[in-house]
């Protein structure tokens, strides 16, 4: 899997340069992720972030903003599981619900929703200050939003592939 660095690289996102630069923060404060950094130096943006997280996890993303939302779908998820996931669902054809997420590699997350919906979730990702957004305007449901640029960066990006791994072996 390649790393998130080298993804921004190539999708023309960062230099090498900034890369380093990067690397060389992180390692005064580990607990920092990479893509928190970048970030706080104004090198890249949120959308960025999850774009690059979204290739290399292979996961589907899709910007909220540009969606529109039928008032029917929008009542299938309840309210407390569209803030406890920062998800919101977009689309339902037959048993098929579509749904964008904060962190749609969550399997539990995705069990939960497809019990409470009685439908197949198909999940997207988005950035959180997108999809919090739609939730307040859509839902009205008013979400506690981050204060920092850095905390918008998708839920994915805060479990690494080994966490992940891990999970799934459970």
């Amino acid at each position: 899997m390649k790393k998130i660095g080298e993804i921004l690289i190539e999708h023309g996102c960062i230099t090498s340069e900034q890369l380093e630069q990067a690397l060389k923060e992180q390692k005064k404060t580990p607990d920092r992720l990479i893509g928190q950094i970048l970030i706080n130096l104004g090198f890249v943006t949120e959308e960025d972030i999850v774009v690059a997280l979204a290739t290399q996890f292979n996961i589907p993303y899709l910007p909220v903003a540009n969606v529109s939302l039928a008032e029917q779908e929008t009542k299938l998820i309840p309210p407390e599981l569209v803030k406890k996931y920062i998800c919101i669902p977009i689309d339902r054809v037959g048993h098929l619900l579509t749904v964008v997420m904060a962190d749609p590699t969550d399997e539990e997350a995705i069990k939960e929703l497809e019990t409470v919906t009685k439908c197949k979730v198909h999940t997207f990702v988005s950035t959180v200050s997108e999809i919090i957004s739609a939730i307040e305007k859509h839902l009205h449901i008013k979400m506690n939003s981050p204060t920092e640029p850095s905390e918008h960066i998708s839920k994915v990006s805060f479990r690494s592939a080994v966490q992940q791994k891990t999970e799934r072996l459970k």
